[in-house]
């Protein structure tokens, strides 16, 4: 008897103890959401051109601005008149109201024909780092710094640069 009551007690017990655990439990229901959007591209449309120069004596840099592609130098004597260079220019086209992130070199070598070498440098967008695409599109801007030699060796110089655009 002792046994059935003890029994009876710990059934008892553990049924008390389901219930309590049955009534502590609720279920809820989430939503799931997800939204597609064209990919970003990028596509040339004139190059970083850093125009003509005559040789300088000592080394000196040129600037085209990625704002207005004016282009400059710590030597203005060397600028020729007639090609003034300009900024490259990239489309970017993608979803509207999408932020873009912009991924430019830090630097590119240039070489010349029949030989020698120079390097561009601190290139920037007229877009900066991150922008926002306004009707799936925009026009950005790029301007750099051509480092040129003392006496730097005559000739035609070309290289080519990756620009990066993400979302």
């Amino acid at each position: 008897m002792k046994m059935n009551l003890l029994l009876t007690v710990a059934v008892s017990v553990l049924a008390l103890g389901s219930s309590s655990a049955l009534a502590a439990q609720a279920t809820g229901n989430g939503t799931v959401t997800a939204k597609i959007v064209a990919p970003v591209s990028i596509t040339q449309d004139q190059g970083l051109d850093f125009g003509t120069m005559i040789s300088p004596s000592s080394a000196t840099t040129v600037t085209i601005a990625a704002s207005n592609g004016a282009r400059s130098s710590s030597d203005p004597s060397i600028l020729v008149g007639t090609s003034e260079g300009a900024a490259g220019s990239f489309e970017i086209t993608g979803a509207d109201g999408q932020s873009v992130n912009v991924t430019l070199p830090s630097q590119v070598k240039l070489t010349g024909t029949p030989d020698g070498e120079m390097t561009v440098d601190n290139f920037v967008s007229n877009k900066g780092t991150t922008f926002t695409l306004e009707g799936g599109s925009a026009i950005m801007q790029v301007g750099a710094d051509l480092n040129v030699g003392a006496s730097q060796a005559e000739g035609d110089y070309s290289g080519s640069y990756e620009v990066t655009v993400s979302y």
